[in-house]
């Protein structure tokens, strides 16, 4: 019997769609658990904010170097099959990294490598899921498709920390590492099952260095995108303290992973109002509005860096994480609208490399920097540089002149 879904749910009445939507429930989960059980896992070893931060830079440094490589393999091979090489690799890591903590052996070099090797695989994946999305599900329910996706995550993502925190307190971080690695091996198998029909317009491939400048040059054309992409990554860097130095100041302040876990479980339910919102949106400026709900992100980073009440803390990161869901659903749907097919997974590795590549930098200085003027003074600080760069996108105008016709 056909699946009915009306209103604000249509997408998922859609067959690829739902396995997408399945695949990316299963592994959000995963995901929120490794928050937390990474992050307690190098600190468990090294009580070092500078560990913490060589360990994720080094999966963001990888992440950045192999993104344009994504774009090209994407925009070339089938883009699910793309996505479910790149989950059996990150799976792999995790359940490597998951027998190295649980047994004793793990180190820091250790784990530093291992989140090279799943970064080399995340370079892949948003190239493949931005080219994909517009593939699998109807032209009319894009945003609902992206809203859904995203509400998904934040669903699970509210539970994966909440379980991650529970899993590091009576147990190991250990163990909340292999449920991640589980998640991926289920999510690698409800994305091979995707069926996607041959392009008509396949070609043979060009040379690499010719594909990845005919992406450049699309990308520069999107004057909207370029333009946003330096103030948007400087912000990111700036950001990167808040993940590094946030379990630090919990560990110190909060009581620990419970109370780090409690910030970034409020942080998935405000993105679940925030999923619920992003359904119904229907902004004439989409692009302008989602530049503006970035803006709660650097308040994250003051709040903390001002040592604010647990509670104050859980309630800013709620709203922060509203505000992220309907930043993200509507960029991603006028970025899928406006950018060609053909193009789409090379301009947005141009797109992911710009805005993360920094980040990796931000992490790393984290631990130097609040060696020297303190985690709190280098939180205020990050947080100032973040809110600054997302005023001077807003003032863009071609942010402001993007209308109703992207969505």
């Amino acid at each position: 019997m056909p699946i009915r879904l009306g209103g604000r749910l249509g997408a998922l009445a859609e067959r690829n769609f739902r396995l997408i939507f399945t695949s990316t429930t299963i592994s959000a989960l995963g995901d929120g658990v490794s928050t937390i059980a990474l992050a307690f896992a190098v600190l468990q070893i090294s009580n070092s904010p500078t560990s913490l931060g060589i360990v994720l830079a080094s999966r963001q440094v990888a992440m950045a170097a192999f993104t344009l490589a994504g774009g090209v393999i994407a925009d070339r091979l089938p883009r699910h099959l793309v996505l479910v090489a790149a989950a059996l690799v990150q799976g792999a890591v995790q359940a490597v990294s998951a027998v190295l903590v649980l047994s004793g052996h793990a180190t820091v070099p250790l784990l530093a490598v291992l989140a090279l090797v799943y970064g080399v695989a995340d370079g892949f994946v948003i190239p493949a899921s931005q080219g994909l999305i517009p593939l699998i599900v109807s032209s009319t329910r894009l945003q609902q498709a992206n809203a859904l996706l995203g509400l998904s995550r934040s669903v699970l993502g509210f539970a994966g920390p909440a379980l991650g925190g529970v899993l590091v307190t009576l147990g190991s971080p250990g163990s909340a590492l292999l449920v991640d690695a589980v998640s991926f091996g289920a999510a690698a198998v409800m994305l091979a099952r995707v069926s996607i029909a041959p392009r008509d317009d396949a070609v043979e491939p060009e040379p690499f260095l010719a594909e990845l400048r005919e992406g450049w040059n699309e990308f520069r054309r999107q004057t909207w995108i370029w333009t946003t992409i330096v103030f948007f990554g400087i912000g990111n860097m700036a950001g990167g303290t808040y993940g590094v130095l946030g379990p630090v100041m919990a560990k110190r302040h909060y009581g620990g992973a419970g109370g780090w876990a409690g910030i970034v479980t409020a942080s998935g339910v405000g993105a679940i109002v925030g999923g619920l919102a992003a359904l119904r949106l229907r902004p004439r400026r989409p692009l302008l509005l989602s530049c503006v709900a970035a803006v709660p992100y650097g308040f994250q980073t003051l709040a903390l860096g001002l040592r604010l009440p647990l509670w104050a803390l859980i309630a800013n990161s709620a709203f922060a994480g509203a505000a992220l869901s309907v930043h993200i659903a509507l960029w991603f749907t006028v970025f899928q609208r406006e950018v060609p097919e053909a193009a789409r997974s090379r301009v947005s590795s141009y797109d992911t490399l710009g805005s993360f590549v920094l980040i990796p930098l931000g992490a790393a200085l984290a631990g130097p920097a609040a060696a020297v003027i303190g985690a709190e003074n280098t939180l205020l600080l990050s947080g100032v540089i973040s809110l600054a760069c997302i005023a001077v996108v807003i003032a863009q105008p071609s942010v402001r002149r993007l209308g109703t016709a992207a969505v």
